[in-house]
């Protein structure tokens, strides 16, 4: 049988070694495998993040936890003539808003049935 084209090219190119002429399998023959330490003897050096790695996690921490304050503000913030002059406005109103909200969702199964006993 011919050699093929890609046979004829790694011949041309490539010629072979005294040991691979022979057809002998040598030592080097079969690929070297690497052995690996177990886990617990490998050093592991972390990566350092770059600028954009540092940026993501931080637009991630945010997003994750700007809810949960914003939660957590409107439970702890004062609502009424005298509040604290810390928060910016559309802040304030805002969670001053979620604790109204909240307190008429809590509240409209008895004004529900207020009203149902009302119409009876």
């Amino acid at each position: 049988m011919a050699p093929s084209k890609l046979e004829r090219f790694r011949h041309s190119h490539f010629p072979q070694a005294d040991d691979e002429a022979s057809g002998q399998p040598t030592e080097r023959s079969v690929p070297l495998r690497r052995i690996d330490p177990p886990h617990s003897e490998k050093s592991s050096p972390r990566r350092r993040r770059g600028v954009f790695g540092r940026a993501y996690v931080g637009l991630k921490l945010i997003l994750t936890l700007g809810p949960l304050a914003f939660l957590l503000l409107s439970a702890v913030a004062e609502c009424g003539s005298r509040s604290s002059v810390l928060l910016p406005d559309f802040l304030h109103a805002s969670a001053c808003a979620r604790r109204d909200l909240t307190r008429h969702v809590w509240s409209i199964e008895t004004t529900l049935k207020t009203v149902s006993d009302r119409l009876r």
